[in-house]
């Protein structure tokens, strides 16, 4: 009977570290499945929910006409209804939320963080729901507070979208 000849063990098998464990196997097979994870929950962590990641077109152009985005938008850039200046664009918002994306949208102290980011540049902001489901208050880290109001346009409850119409000092 013919035998095959042994083959010699790599040198990661059996090895001793200093901390007295032994590897069995080689981890490198391991690192690669991790590293393959990581990507792939990292890649599914970027979404495009952020405010204004798809708002609607502009229709107050002249053809042809561009605009040009800002660095930092302060109060007078943010127009009110927001995010949904009319019934056309709370319809679009409304849409892409049915189809997952902006949820966001569906949350009204969610909507009034977003609004004090764009209009105020409160990155820090905190909202407190009023009572009556329709108000929030933002308050930054420097004391200041806005009270915002706010309406779902284009579908009432649970899967509507939400959309500041009026701030108050």
């Amino acid at each position: 009977m013919l035998r095959r000849p042994a083959r010699p063990q790599p040198p990661y098998r059996d090895t001793v570290f200093p901390t007295g464990r032994r590897t069995p196997l080689p981890r490198v097979a391991g690192g690669i499945a991790t590293a393959v994870l990581l990507s792939v929950l990292a890649a599914g962590c970027t979404s495009d929910t952020a405010p204004g990641a798809h708002a609607p077109a502009r229709t107050d152009l002249a053809p042809g006409a561009t605009t040009t985005p800002t660095a930092a938008p302060d109060s007078a850039q943010v127009e009110l209804p927001w995010p949904a200046p009319d019934a056309a664009a709370a319809a679009a918002l409304q849409a892409e939320v049915d189809r997952g994306s902006q949820p966001w949208l569906l949350d009204p102290s969610e909507v009034a963080i977003s609004y004090a980011a764009a209009a105020h540049d409160w990155p820090d902001a905190e909202a407190y729901p009023g009572p009556d489901g329709t108000s929030v208050d933002v308050r930054n880290a420097d004391g200041e507070r806005i009270t915002l109001t706010l309406a779902q346009p284009a579908r009432k409850g649970g899967d509507g979208i939400w959309v500041v119409t009026a701030e108050h000092r």
